[in-house]
């Protein structure tokens, strides 16, 4: 049937109503259970929303205060702190629309039963505003000049800084082609020395051009997958050194510091400015990710909260800063007495972890939190609903 005619028999017209749809019973029934979805669906998407909230009691308002973290104001309105980018509104009229200062009042919202977050600036500059406002309803506003300051103060950061601070830059996870070309300690200057602080030793393969400050690290465990493959070396931090010798063959350094004794074979990295606490939002990858715990950066056995574990994915995986992954158990077999058999059981969940630094194999995370004790061995992967 041409779609002209097909048209005209769906639709037709009439003096009484105008425009009504000509069908069958069957398509008017259908209509209607369509409009009835339709309203159920508006009717319980505030509660679908707010199972992603803060339950039972979600604050509308907050007030940001010295001390704060992004992940802590996440975890006033969200069961799951991951959903922040989510429904975070940026504010243009704000200077830094993607940070967050004490002082900051951040508001829920809904549209639609969606709710959303804004941050409407300094809680100050919203009281003024409502004091002009009432000066503004008996139609007489007064402007007086007056000097304005305040100390400067830094965006809230996402994680406590001494939480995440210390491994910043250490520990490192290197290739092995990484960590050959690297210059090291060859041998002390005077014989039978300790090579402690004060201590003179000779270095090589610094380059032809050596930098002024050296950090000192030893070759750790190798970084495997739990197929045994290799992912990096593990370097530790041993201390670090001032190059107070030039020269090609044999540039001479003093140890400024140590933990433990310099050994012959250390490894020489050139020292970077200590590295600033990075600002990202927690979220969850759009990827599925699964990945092993491989390793810790103490020698607990048990790890808890805000303890640091590296994992085998990293970069060349599509891991970022800022990704929360949950934490997984391994399966745990057991023997079935009635069937005589054993059973291999779920993997059960057992806390967050975010992402803080990549490597290109490797990403060292903080364990965020811990329902009951986590072990390398354990898994990670995308948080699901």
């Amino acid at each position: 049937m041409p779609w002209r005619a097909l048209y005209r028999n769906r639709r037709a017209r009439t003096p009484q109503d105008g425009w009504t749809i000509a069908g069958s019973p069957t398509t008017l029934l259908s209509m209607r259970r369509v409009r009835l979805s339709l309203l159920l669906i508006a009717a319980l998407s505030p509660v679908v929303w707010a199972d992603r909230l803060a339950i039972p009691h979600v604050p509308q308002r907050y007030v940001v205060r010295t001390g704060d973290t992004l992940w802590g104001i996440a975890t006033h309105f969200f069961q799951d702190p991951w959903r922040w980018p989510g429904i975070w509104n940026r504010n243009i009229q704000i200077r830094d629309p993607d940070l967050i200062y004490p002082g900051d009042v951040i508001v829920l919202r809904y549209i639609h039963g969606a709710p959303y977050l804004v941050d409407e600036g300094p809680a100050a500059a919203m009281a003024a505003l409502g004091q002009t406002m009432a000066a503004g309803s008996r139609n007489t506003v007064v402007l007086r000049p007056r000097v304005r300051s305040h100390a400067l103060v830094a965006p809230i950061p996402t994680l406590e800084p001494s939480v995440i601070g210390p491994f910043l830059q250490r520990p490192l996870a290197l290739s092995r082609r990484a960590f050959h070309r690297l210059g090291y300690v060859a041998s002390a200057v005077h014989r039978h020395t300790f090579l402690g602080p004060m201590s003179r030793f000779y270095a090589k393969d610094l380059g032809p051009h050596p930098g002024k400050v050296y950090e000192i690290y030893r070759r750790g465990p190798a970084l495997r997958t739990r197929d045994g493959d290799f992912l990096a070396y593990e370097t530790k931090y041993v201390g670090e050194a001032r190059l107070v010798r030039p020269g090609r063959r044999l540039p001479e350094l003093e140890i400024t510091s140590s933990i433990r004794e310099v050994e012959a074979g250390d490894r020489l990295i050139p020292w970077h400015r200590e590295a600033p606490i990075p600002y990202y939002y927690p979220r969850a990858p759009r990827r599925r990710i699964d990945a092993t715990v491989v390793a810790a950066t103490h020698d607990n056995l048990n790890l808890g909260t805000y303890a640091a574990v590296a994992i085998d994915v990293g970069k060349n995986a599509g891991i970022r800063r800022g990704y929360v992954l949950r934490i997984y158990s391994r399966p745990r077999p057991f023997y079935d007495p009635v069937n005589r058999e054993m059973v291999r059981g779920r993997r059960q969940p057992l806390g967050l972890l975010m992402i803080f630094r990549t490597f290109a194999r490797v990403s060292y995370g903080v364990i965020m939190e811990a329902h009951r004790e986590i072990h390398v061995g354990d898994t990670v992967a995308t948080p699901r609903d």
